[in-house]
């Protein structure tokens, strides 16, 4: 049978065990860092480390969580405040376009309105000054007309312009436009249309409306009236429409954003808070309890979370206690697998007492035969009562408490309570120990039920002895 080094196997088993490794047949081996170990009936399996999981399973679906992870980077609170002011960014957008359209429609439509009726009073004028004092009058008239009305409304009145029945210019405010050719006068075929409206640049380069009609009784005084009427004052007002329409617009995306993030608080820390608790429960804290106080969704779900941490924490507890039981149960089994052992070596020593004391009574008067074996009778009461110790020791519940803890002492104390199974095997001991004892932090009852574990699996799976 090969030899095993058993002073390094149990320091190996040391460094990395967190409990102790039962013995016989039923009780896995609790250990830290992934390693795991069994006991069976023939013998104890090596610790074994499990095999290592694909990146994707080891954390649940790496891939898919990192990315709901990466969405998450800008906080619920965040996207939801990004998220409800976009629609009201949109939507004040969206009105204030339509409320610039609607007051740029409405304030060209009033406009002209306003010039079409200016139009036909000055052409219903000029019909009359032609009929009353003859056509040379009309041009003074609209001199001063013109003047005036432009006084009265400037900048709004530009120009009026009076054409012949073939397009020439016989009367207009600006005396340059006499007798030049006026391309866009009306023929006696527009008499039955409504005026002609349009806009155009002027001569200085300024957008005009320009209105175009036949004049009330064509003839001497000219056939077609067109006039001119500036295009600013409707610039302007859009200007100042379009203003007002950003900072109505910029007022509500404020507003919004004051009342969102106001409302974004009161609803998102409750969920910050559960998720700050279940974070805490996550990293082992089952104290911890979520704040049950709310009567919608989330205050469900928080007395939900309290509930299962209610059944985890007695779950653990009940844990706790069980593996108490099975610990006991183990010892109490391994005590019986020992006690044929112990009671040999507590025979052995009683035969050797008896001895004695037959001796004593066959001999009273050899003093030193009584004194020698009073010495001898001691020894072995000595030896019984370590006996009964440590098996009492190994088989008294406790709970664990790690100190520094003597390798050597242990496997000393160990190999006493098995000597008697190890001669019966004929299994050899080989102890290749430090002179001045390594020490680890452990407990040490716990520590010798280890040894004594892997020193009953030894000898389990040597029938036919060897050396351990």
């Amino acid at each position: 049978m090969e030899s095993v080094p058993l002073q390094w196997f149990i320091r190996h088993i040391a460094d990395r065990c967190d409990a102790p490794l039962w013995h016989d047949r039923c009780t896995p081996i609790l250990v830290k860092d992934g390693l795991v170990a069994r006991t069976g009936s023939r013998g104890a399996g090596p610790c074994v480390r499990p095999p290592a999981l694909p990146p994707g399973q080891m954390s649940g679906g790496s891939g898919s969580h990192r990315e709901g992870e990466t969405m998450m980077n800008l906080g619920l609170r965040t996207k939801f405040f990004l998220y409800s002011n976009s629609v009201i960014v949109v939507t004040a957008s969206l009105v204030a376009c339509l409320w610039i359209v609607h007051a740029r429609r409405t304030s060209y439509e009033t406009t002209v309105r306003r010039a079409v009726d200016l139009t036909k009073s000055l052409a219903i004028s000029i019909s009359h000054v032609a009929s009353s004092s003859g056509p040379n009058a009309v041009q003074s008239f609209l001199q001063n007309y013109v003047g005036e009305l432009s006084s009265a409304q400037r900048p709004f009145f530009k120009y009026a312009v009076v054409c012949d029945g073939r397009g020439k210019v016989r009367f207009s405010s600006r005396t340059r436009l006499l007798g030049q050719s006026f391309p866009r006068a009306l023929g006696a075929e527009a008499s039955r249309s409504p005026p002609h409206h349009e806009i155009l640049l002027d001569t200085d380069g300024r957008r005009v409306l320009e209105v175009r009609m036949l004049l009330a009784k064509p003839g001497e005084a000219g056939q077609c009236l067109a006039t001119g009427f500036s295009m600013a004052p409707v610039e302007k007002t859009m200007e100042t429409v379009g203003k007002q329409a950003v900072l109505v617009a910029l007022l509500l995306i404020l507003g919004n954003s004051i009342v969102t993030a106001i409302y974004v608080e009161t609803l998102i820390r409750p969920i910050l808070a559960l998720n700050s608790t279940m974070k805490r429960a996550g990293q082992g804290d089952l104290s911890v309890r979520a704040d049950e106080r709310r009567d919608d969704e989330v205050g469900e779900l928080a007395s939900a979370f309290n509930h299962m941490m209610d059944e985890l924490e007695s779950a653990q507890e009940a844990a706790r206690v069980q593996a108490a039981q099975l610990s006991h149960t183990e010892k109490m089994a391994a005590v019986g697998t020992l006690a044929a052992g112990v009671a040999h070596e507590i025979n052995n020593p009683l035969a050797g007492i008896m001895n004695c004391i037959d001796s004593m009574i066959e001999h009273p008067e050899d003093a030193e035969l009584r004194r020698k074996y009073l010495e001898l009778s001691h020894d072995g009461l000595r030896r019984i009562e370590r006996i009964v110790h440590n098996l009492l020791d190994f088989s008294r519940p406790r709970e664990p408490r790690p100190e520094l803890t003597s390798l050597n002492h242990c496997i000393r104390h160990v190999l006493e309570l098995v000597e008697y199974r190890l001669t019966q095997r004929g299994i050899r001991i080989e102890l290749d120990t430090e002179p001045d004892g390594a020490t680890v932090l452990a407990d040490h009852f716990q520590m010798e039920q280890l040894l004594l574990n892997l020193v009953l699996n030894a000898i389990t799976a040597m029938p036919e002895g060897g050396t351990l």
